[in-house]
């Protein structure tokens, strides 16, 4: 009986402990600042699209109680936003195959490939955000307007974060 209550004592602390060690020992490292820093551009990429893809998603239910001109006026408002997730999708798959690569040489090459697809979809957002504001100079309706606004400014904020994604490979 001794031998039980002294064996049950002796588990009784080791296993606490034990469990304590496992929980430090299952604790995922601290990033470094750079891959903080990577994932974090990775993160506002990903809230850049998930943005629009709600700003579009609102504008499509607002143009199903429309028709004539005002459902095409919508409906082109919408057509950018969703040109600027497809930008957005396409920039963060490059960001990622990039952050993730190990080679100096083959980084050297990838880097080149980004700055240019960066420059490239910069432009494209910059040119939506154009088209939308012609668009938004043809609306009569507030919701649209309203709503057109909101995507005009997620694809400006989208162009200026890939014009900042930029600078960083400088």
């Amino acid at each position: 009986m001794k031998m039980h209550m002294v064996t049950s004592a002796l588990l009784f602390i080791l296993i606490p402990a034990i469990h304590a060690q496992e929980a430090v020992a299952k604790a995922p490292p601290q990033d470094t600042p750079e891959v903080a820093a990577k994932k974090a551009v990775e993160a506002d990429l990903g809230t850049r699209k998930k943005n629009l893809i709600a700003q579009s998603e609102d504008m499509e239910s607002i143009a199903g109680s429309l028709s004539g001109f005002d459902l095409d006026n919508a409906l082109a408002i919408d057509d950018r936003a969703e040109q600027g997730m497809a930008y957005l999708d396409a920039t963060y798959w490059f960001v990622v195959t990039y952050n993730r690569m190990q080679s100096d040489e083959d980084k050297n090459i990838a880097k080149a490939v980004l700055q240019n697809r960066l420059a490239f979809y910069a432009h494209m957002l910059d040119m939506s955000v154009d088209q939308t504001n012609r668009s938004l100079g043809l609306t009569r309706l507030p919701a649209v307007a309203q709503q057109g606004q909101r995507i005009r400014d997620e694809l400006r904020a989208a162009k200026l974060k890939l014009d900042e994604i930029a600078a960083s490979l400088n």
